[in-house]
């Protein structure tokens, strides 16, 4: 017997057969060969109109964000090389390529490092970018003072710079405030606020009545550990000006993490927050630098005083050489280099890592019970790399019956999930150990 393959192989080649009677091949003789002088005939492609190349580029700039869509604000402003990369492939092709492209992405992503915001192209509430933009990332000196960021109708996206906020006065020998902000549009979702010296109760305020659609905001303030050398910190030398250093006490914790809930109340949407506050005190940074167990772990030489012996001998010679900014008070402790923090110190974890980890978790639990959308909360820490980079805390909410239970867990840790019962006192929240 025939199988079924061997059937339906016999039909086949007797179909080709069939086909082949029908509709011989053309003779081989008879294929034109293409020759040098037969293509001198040809016409030269049509160039596309440089409009009809702009909506090309602006599709695929649109599919390669959407490709590359991020969680958060601070990956758009990280992670930028990796788009720029792909679209360098393209418009590293021809000159009217680039320009096209450039030109394309500028209307899409505002941003300093492209040259698409400075002051110069910043766009006013009548320009066309205006109704395009829906990514800015802003680095410091790209836009101007009390910008209207407003006009950016379908604005979602916005990372911006605010050290400008705050500028020395060599005329009045003091430091002037300036509004780097004067709105935002409606449309806003993710906002990111870098080195900034202005109080976190201004920029809530204007943000809440903005945009209460939003729903990540990330807070990261100028310190003595991101940027030792601003000259703000010459002359605010005392631990009352670091207020961005709290307390892990925990009556101390519940406060704060209850005010910055309270500040935050009138963004109901809101599912991540960054709060660039570090739960331990000014004291642990005179501990580190000056303490003997601590100074074990330096990997370079801190120096403590202005006039050091060596490399400056007098205090004539220290004002010979000052610059433009603030005087500096000779009897104030110097400022540590960047390089002291950029080390782990294995006496601070001893000492402060269980009580900066119950304050973190005591805070992110706090505003995961005053937040329904609340998914994720972080802090400015202090045994973190370089002392910059940020803490995370993932949160959730359960309700059991008329007990409230909030979860907190570090995402780099594997079984470090914890269930806290929540009292309400009031408009704050506690937890139950407190609250006994």
């Amino acid at each position: 017997m025939f199988s079924l393959i061997d059937i339906w192989g016999s039909i086949i080649i007797a179909l080709f057969l069939v086909y082949r009677r029908i509709c011989p091949p053309a003779p081989t003789s008879q294929i034109p060969v293409p020759t040098l002088s037969s293509n001198r005939g040809l016409k030269r492609p049509i160039p596309l109109p440089q409009e009809t190349l702009d909506h090309i580029f602006s599709f695929f700039l649109t599919s390669l964000v959407d490709d590359l869509r991020f969680g958060t604000v601070r990956d758009y402003r990280v992670q930028k090389k990796c788009l720029m990369q792909e679209i360098l492939a393209v418009a590293q092709c021809s000159k009217q390529f680039h320009e096209i492209m450039f030109g394309s992405l500028g209307r899409m992503w505002a941003s300093c490092g492209l040259g698409l915001c400075s002051r110069k192209r910043c766009p006013s509430a009548t320009a066309s970018p205006a109704r395009t933009v829906w990514i800015i990332t802003a680095e410091q000196g790209c836009l101007p003072l009390d910008i209207d960021l407003s006009v950016h109708i379908i604005l979602e996206i916005a990372s911006i710079n605010y050290h400008d906020g705050i500028q020395w006065s060599k005329k009045q020998q003091e430091f002037r405030r300036f509004r780097c902000v004067r709105a935002y549009p409606r449309s806003l979702r993710q906002l990111e606020i870098l080195r900034s010296h202005t109080p976190e109760e201004e920029v809530i305020r204007l943000v809440s009545d903005c945009c209460p659609g939003l729903t990540e905001l990330r807070l990261v303030r100028c310190t003595i550990f991101n940027d030792p050398k601003c000259w703000y910190w010459r002359t605010h030398t005392a631990n009352q000006d670091h207020d961005y250093m709290r307390s892990y006490d925990p009556a101390a914790v519940v406060d704060y993490a209850n005010n910055m809930a309270l500040l935050l109340r009138r963004l109901p949407q809101l599912e991540a927050v960054h709060i660039g506050h570090y739960l331990i005190s000014i004291n642990a940074v005179l501990t580190h630098r000056t303490d003997p167990a601590h100074k074990r772990c330096h990997r370079i030489t801190d120096m403590t005083d202005h006039i050091d012996g060596a490399l400056v001998v007098s205090n004539l010679q220290f004002k010979a050489n000052a610059d433009e900014g603030p005087p500096i008070n000779t009897s104030s402790m110097r400022l540590a280099d960047k390089g002291l923090w950029a080390d782990p110190c294995r006496q601070c974890d001893r000492e402060f890592k269980e009580p900066i980890e119950a304050a973190e978790r005591w805070a992110a639990g706090i505003m995961a019970a005053h937040f329904k959308s609340l998914k994720h909360v972080s802090f400015a820490n202090f045994l973190s790399g370089g002392r910059v980079a940020p803490s995370s805390w993932l949160v959730g909410r359960q309700q059991r019956g008329p007990d409230l239970y909030v979860r907190t867990e570090d995402p780099s840790r594997p079984r470090s999930r914890r269930m806290q019962p929540m009292v309400r006192v009031g408009d704050r929240w506690e937890p139950s150990q407190v609250a006994q």
